[in-house]
């Protein structure tokens, strides 16, 4: 547990000081004013920490309850409406039921493993949070400051969860 609790630490304290290293540098790039540059570092350094710590708790909520399952990417919607969705059963609900399992014949084994769905979540949570922050706080170079989080999180998040996964499959061996 200590650990843990340690990684984390450590982790949060990496993603502040790179991501305030990065803001400074890229707002320098449009401005000289100290000021706006330190703002933009704090900023975006205190996100980066704070979220990372989040980012890697969503993960693993998400390889909970992603891990054993699969998606087929043509039909992700309409295989939420599985039978036994509606209430009354007629030859439109039998037509649609029949319709889903024929898809889902057609495209057994071009289905995506849920450990790649799994940092979808918590990568969607953390680009439109670092884009409102820095949006709030008036980044002069928004994009440029943000890209580098959004990338990096998306890496982390895809070596996160196929580490996940590798880790269950080998505890089950």
């Amino acid at each position: 547990m200590i650990f843990a609790f340690i990684r984390l630490a450590i982790a949060g304290l990496i993603a502040f000081f790179f991501y305030a290293a990065w803001a400074y540098y890229a707002n320098s790039l449009v401005t000289d004013d100290t000021n706006i540059l330190y703002k933009a570092a704090l900023v975006q350094g205190t996100y980066s920490g704070g979220i990372t710590l989040i980012f890697t708790f969503i993960l693993e909520l998400c390889h909970k309850f992603f891990r054993n399952k699969q998606f087929c990417l043509p039909f992700v919607v309409p295989a939420v409406a599985k039978p036994g969705f509606f209430s009354k059963e007629c030859a439109t609900t039998k037509s649609f039921e029949a319709s889903l399992l024929t898809i889902e014949h057609a495209h057994r084994g071009s289905c995506v493993p849920g450990m790649l769905v799994t940092p979808l979540p918590a990568i969607t949570v953390q680009s439109v949070f670092v884009v409102g922050v820095n949006v709030a706080f008036m980044t002069p170079n928004l994009w440029l400051t943000v890209a580098p989080s959004i990338f990096f999180s998306t890496v982390y998040g895809y070596v996160y969860s196929i580490s996940l996964t590798k880790k269950l499959k080998h505890a089950q061996a």
